[in-house]
Formats: structure tokens, C-alpha cells, sequence
């Protein structure tokens, strides 16, 4: 690998573990495994926020995704949940900085120039008229008729409260993998927040697909197989039962998505 791992404008400590796991069991479980098949799987990014009123339809719908026919085998949907709102009345618990500025990078490439919640992001690139049932559908098909070309496979391992990630991401092109990063989420389905205040007070707000950690980018070996081996300690706030693991390899300069892997409910 010519380069060690980088995070996308934060950093995360995977070697420290959390206070009280001493007294925790320390036997490893199987949780789950990821293999990406030979077409490509669209990645849907959905930025929202609690603060923000627009943003509860969003979300609604990026839930009700998977009952409409996406499936894994068609679409990876996460949320990432920016920290611009936090400002304006309400601190959304699920927000990182480290997305408003994946946020601002997609903008960047799409050379909008403008910044909005919610605002859906497929395959690299911003998406409007994403409420159109029809054509976003249209949109995602077309995303799947292409062939992948990148090759994602991982097992995950839970050991009291550090998740281990082991896998590779192949990317068959060796013209792109200069530009391919990998990245790994862990992300949360079923939360509920009662908001207090901001332009949501006193509403009950459902989220799924949660983006709780990012990882990324992984730079790709020059051989095109970069292997994954990752100790991810899980926060003793988040639900093991509700949480996901999604794996993705996406060229850094036009965005666009060489294929995209993901499991809910697997850890």
C-alpha cells in the first residue's frame, strides 16, 4: 500500500478502546460478510439534519427505500447528518463535521456552488427531483445496468466491543487507482430523537441509515488489492442490533462510484 490510511477531515483513533471493555466477554462472534456481485450497486447519500425542517420527508423516504424495491443488490442508502444546523436551536446528536465537508466536496464537483439540507447525492454527483418515484428509479437502473469495476469483500468480527473489519477492495483498472479511495460505514437503522428545540421542536423524528463512523479514503495498492483490516471500537451508545456495515471505492475527482456493498443488521 503506498499510503496509510487518511480520514476524511477527522480522525478517529481505531486503537483506542473503550473504558469498561475489560470486564466485558472477550469471545469473537461472525457478524456478517459482504461480497458485491458483478453489476454496480448505486451508492445514495442523503445530507440532512434534525435541525432542519425540510429534512424529516427526506429522511422518511430514504427509510422507505428498501420496501420499495431497492434492495442491497441495487442500492447502498446512507445518512450522513451535517453540523451546520447545530447553531440554529437544535444540536443534532448524529452530525460530524467530517460530513458537512464530504457535503462540500460533492458541491464542489457537481460546481453548484450551493449547499443545502436535504440535498441527495447518487453516485458521486448531486440528484434533483429525487422525490419523482419514476425517475429516481430510472436513475438507479441506470446505475446498474453498467459492470462494476471494483471488487468489494468483507467479513466483520465482534470481539466484546471492537468490531474487526477484514476484507479487500479490488479495482480492476489500473489507470484509475491513483484517483480510488475506499471507505467503510458504520451506520445505525431505527433511532428516534425528540427534539426540544430548533425548527423541529417538539416533533419525534425517525432516522435509518445513520452514518455513525466514516472511514476513508483507503488509497488503493498499485496492484489494484488493497486489504482491509480494521479495529473499530463500537460506542457504547449505539444499538449492536440495529447496526450495518457499508464498504464503497469512488474516484476522489469526479466522484463517481466504482461499486458500493452493504449489510444491515449484521453486527
Amino acid at each position: 500500500m503506498r499510503l496509510p490510511l487518511r480520514l476524511a477531515g477527522y480522525y478517529l483513533g481505531l486503537s483506542l478502546l473503550l473504558p469498561g471493555l475489560a470486564s466485558l466477554p472477550t469471545r469473537s462472534m461472525a457478524a456478517c460478510s459482504l461480497s458485491s456481485p458483478a453489476h454496480r450497486v448505486a451508492l445514495l447519500e442523503l445530507y440532512t439534519s434534525e435541525g432542519c425542517s425540510s429534512c424529516p420527508p427526506a429522511d422518511h423516504w430514504l427509510s422507505s427505500l428498501v420496501t420499495s424495491g431497492f434492495g442491497s443488490d441495487k442500492l447502498v442508502p446512507l445518512a450522513l447528518h451535517v453540523d451546520y444546523w447545530n447553531d440554529l436551536g437544535w444540536t443534532d446528536r448524529f452530525s460530524k463535521a467530517g460530513f458537512s465537508q464530504r457535503q462540500r466536496e460533492a458541491v464542489q464537483r457537481s460546481r453548484s456552488g450551493v449547499i443545502y439540507t436535504p440535498q441527495v447525492v447518487l453516485d458521486g454527483m448531486d440528484l434533483a427531483g429525487w422525490g419523482n418515484a419514476g425517475r429516481f428509479a430510472s436513475n438507479v437502473a441506470n446505475v446498474n445496468k453498467s459492470r462494476a469495476a471494483a471488487d468489494i469483500r468483507l467479513t466483520t468480527t465482534l470481539t466484546g466491543t471492537t468490531l474487526q473489519l477484514d476484507g479487500e477492495v479490488r479495482v480492476q483498472e489500473s489507470s484509475r487507482r491513483d484517483a480510488v479511495g475506499a471507505w467503510v460505514a458504520v451506520f445505525e437503522n431505527r433511532l428516534v430523537t425528540r427534539v426540544a428545540a430548533g425548527e423541529n421542536g417538539g416533533r419525534t423524528l425517525e432516522h435509518d441509515y445513520v452514518v455513525r463512523t466514516l472511514l476513508g479514503p483507503i488509497a488503493i495498492s498499485r496492484d489494484g488489492i488493497t486489504k482491509l483490516n480494521l479495529q473499530l471500537p463500537l460506542d457504547a451508545t449505539w444499538n449492536r442490533a440495529k447496526l450495518g456495515v457499508a464498504v464503497f471505492a469512488q474516484d476522489s475527482v469526479t466522484g463517481a462510484v466504482l461499486q458500493a456493498s452493504s449489510a444491515s443488521n449484521c453486527i
